[in-house]
């Protein structure tokens, strides 16, 4: 039979960890052991075996006083992080008895404000034991140099180390204030020439896809204007009477139908990129992100 072994880690007991910590903080091995309900001797004990371990000297033992060497304090502000970190895990293990978890998202960030956060009651009123941090993010990135365990995407799937889930396409749409509808002046597709085409910093061809779409061969008007980072920014922007924009019409849907934005024309601008729910690999059978997985895919349906 063969046996794999696996790779052993040098990491010292808790226990040796914890002392130093509470020595660090305390400047003495009498307080820190009456913080951790063990004698003076256990305390200076710990530290003495992680010192000749590491074979450093972690405090100046001074007659009244410890006191951090660099290697000391180098080592506590390691140590501190990861020891919360880990008293955080097992919290989370225990108030959710197992059935839960703290799930880190990173999200396309006007996507999260006007689709997924106004829908998330639902999702934590299923899986009360499931916490979702968002951040976030706009393009992709690599999972292992970050601590997010899943993202919602807008592209293709084509993201190494990872699988997804289809969420939806989306149809973009020309806005304006309802200023220039009043005075009548986007009568015709052309007629947006005549503005400021807004753009948005991660699609820089959606206007000229639209003019190619409408059948206007204008390569350097599509081109021209201010860009902007966030759809959000933009809706505000052309709110204002800065220019006119290629938005996709499910993020405006709420100012389209309070009159605070415009569609001129009905012309719609279709892609192949759409949304995409996409998780490391390793993660693919980790029970918070099934869950929230197929409460997405139950979202999406309607507009997929």
């Amino acid at each position: 039979m063969r046996y794999i072994h696996a790779m052993r880690r040098k990491i010292p007991s808790t226990q040796a960890l914890l002392a130093f910590e509470a020595a660090a903080h305390r400047g003495s091995f009498t307080l820190a052991g009456q913080d951790l309900s063990v004698s003076q001797s256990a305390v200076s004990h710990q530290i003495l075996g992680l010192e000749q371990d590491l074979d450093v000297s972690l405090f100046l033992r001074l007659p009244r006083q410890l006191v951090l060497t660099d290697a000391g304090r180098s080592l506590l502000s390691r140590v501190s992080p990861a020891l919360d970190a880990l008293e955080a895990a097992m919290l989370d293990l225990a108030s959710s008895k197992g059935e839960g978890g703290t799930l880190e998202l990173g999200v396309v960030p006007t996507f999260a404000t006007k689709w997924l956060i106004p829908r998330m009651p639902t999702f934590l009123k299923a899986h009360p034991h499931v916490t979702l941090n968002l951040s976030t993010r706009l393009l992709p990135f690599d999972f292992s140099l970050t601590g997010l365990d899943a993202a919602i995407h807008y592209g293709r799937p084509d993201w190494p180390g990872t699988e997804s889930e289809y969420l939806m396409g989306e149809e973009s749409v020309v806005v304006c204030s309802p200023a220039l509808m009043k005075k009548r002046q986007l009568r015709r597709p052309a007629d947006v020439l005549k503005f400021t085409l807004i753009h948005q910093s991660t699609r820089p061809h959606a206007w000229r896809d639209w003019l190619q779409l409408a059948g206007i061969d204008d390569a350097q008007g599509a081109s021209t204007g201010p860009k902007y980072e966030l759809f959000s920014m933009i809706a505000q922007a052309v709110k204002a009477g800065l220019g006119v924009a290629v938005l996709p019409r499910f993020l405006v849907a709420d100012e389209i139908a309070d009159g605070t934005l415009a569609v001129p024309f009905d012309l719609s601008l279709s892609s192949d990129f759409a949304y995409y729910l996409v998780w490391p690999t390793q993660k693919a059978s980790w029970r918070p992100l099934l869950q929230l997985r197929d409460w997405l895919r139950e979202q999406a349906a309607p507009s997929a």
